[in-house]
C-alpha cells in the first residue's frame, strides 16, 4: 500500500477520534489503572489537543483515509523570562535538575492492519524532525513492555531506555472523602472587561494576556443580534467566536486594522446558528501548502479564506451520521 503523512488539522478530529478511542482502549487493557471515562467525547478531546499552541499532530493516510495518528506536545521546564521574579524563584525550587526543553509524545496509534514498519517510521521521523526544529533537549515517551517493534524502531533512531515503570492501582469507593490534592493557584491580574460578557484572551500555554499592537489586552466578545442582544445556544449559553491561529506558530491572527480575526459562525438555510452536541459550529480556515509547510490561505484581496459547508440539492446542510455538519474537503490546496 502507498502510505503518506501530513500535518493534522482541526478538521481531521472526526476521523482521528475513533482511532484515539481504540488507542485508549488498548492502553486500558495494558494498564487497568488507566480507565477510560464512560461516554468520553474523543472528538472534542482531539480538537482541544490540536488547538493548543505547542501541540502538533500528524496523520497517516492510505487511499485517502486516515489510518493512524501521532500527537506530540512541547514544553520548557524553565520558567518563562517574563515570569515575576518571586514566582520564578518558587518554580526553580521545584527541581534540582537542569531545566529541559521537552518534546513529549501524547500518543501514537495505527490501525492493526496498517502497522507496517515503513509507515510508522515515517510518522516517528516527522515528529523527531519537528522536535529538532524547535531545539528540544530531550524527547520523552512512554512505551508499553509488549510494543517490541516500536522499541526496536526507537533504538535504531538513537533512543535509549531510561527507566522501567511500575504501577499499583488503588480503587476508591464513590462515597470516600478525598483530601484535596490540588495546589492553590495564584491570582491572575485580569483587566476590567469593556463589556460584562467579554472575556480576556490568554495564551493557553502560559496564561499570559494577549495584547494588540498598542499593548492593550484583547477581549473576545459573544455573538449578538442586530439589536445587540446576546445570541445563545439551545442550552442558553452565550456563543464566543473561535480566534484564528497561524498553523506554524499557533499565534493569534490580527487584521491590518489590528482586530482579532475569528472564524465565521455556521448558519443554516434559515439563518439559524448550527450546533453540534450543544456547541455552535464555526467555518474552519482553508489551508495551502507552501514549500512543504501549511499556511492560511488568502484571496486576492488579502482576506483569509474559510471552508464552505457541504449542502444537498435542496440547499440544506449535509451532516455526518453523528450529526456533525460537513465542510468541503479542499482544506489543503
Amino acid at each position: 500500500m502507498n502510505y503518506s503523512y501530513r500535518l493534522a488539522t482541526l478538521e481531521d478530529a472526526e476521523a482521528i477520534a475513533p482511532l484515539w478511542a481504540e488507542f485508549a482502549a488498548e492502553r486500558q487493557d495494558i494498564d487497568p489503572s488507566m480507565g477510560v471515562k464512560p461516554n468520553f467525547d474523543f472528538e472534542a478531546y482531539i480538537r482541544h489537543q490540536l488547538a493548543k499552541p505547542l501541540t502538533y499532530g500528524w496523520v497517516l493516510e492510505v487511499e485517502g483515509a486516515i489510518a493512524g495518528c501521532l500527537i506530540i506536545y512541547f514544553y520548557d521546564e524553565a520558567p518563562p523570562p517574563e515570569l515575576p521574579e518571586t514566582l520564578a524563584v518558587d518554580q526553580d525550587l521545584e527541581s534540582p535538575f537542569i531545566s529541559r526543553r521537552v518534546g513529549s509524545v501524547l500518543g501514537l496509534y495505527v490501525k492493526p492492519e496498517h502497522r507496517q514498519g515503513e509507515a510508522i517510521s515515517s510518522l516517528a521521523k516527522t515528529a523527531i524532525a519537528k522536535a529538532e526544529e524547535l531545539n528540544v533537549t530531550d524527547i520523552d515517551l512512554l512505551i508499553s513492555a509488549d510494543q517490541t517493534g516500536i522499541q526496536a524502531l526507537l533504538k535504531r533512531s538513537g533512543f535509549t531506555q531510561a527507566a522501567v515503570q511500575f504501577t499499583k492501582h488503588y480503587p476508591l469507593t464513590p462515597s470516600a472523602e478525598l483530601p484535596r490534592l490540588h495546589p492553590p493557584y495564584p491570582e491572575m491580574d485580569t483587566p476590567p472587561p469593556p463589556h460584562p460578557d467579554a472575556i480576556p484572551l490568554r495564551d493557553t500555554a502560559s496564561g499570559d494576556l494577549i495584547c494588540d499592537r498598542h499593548g492593550d489586552p484583547v477581549f473576545i466578545f459573544p455573538l449578538t443580534d442586530a439589536s445587540g442582544e446576546l445570541i445563545k445556544t439551545d442550552s442558553g449559553l452565550p456563543i464566543y467566536p473561535t480566534p484564528l491561529r497561524d498553523p506554524q506558530t499557533q499565534e493569534f491572527i490580527f487584521s491590518e486594522q489590528g482586530k482579532l480575526v475569528t472564524c465565521p459562525v455556521v448558519r443554516d438555510s434559515t439563518g439559524n446558528i448550527v450546533e453540534y452536541q450543544g456547541i455552535a459550529q464555526f467555518h474552519p480556515p482553508v489551508y495551502q501548502v507552501i514549500n512543504g509547510k501549511i499556511h492560511l490561505q488568502k484571496n486576492e484581496s488579502g482576506e483569509f479564506q474559510f471552508c464552505d459547508i457541504e449542502k444537498d440539492e435542496q440547499g440544506e446542510l449535509v451532516r455526518s451520521p453523528s450529526g456533525m455538519p460537513l465542510f468541503k474537503k479542499d482544506l489543503v490546496t
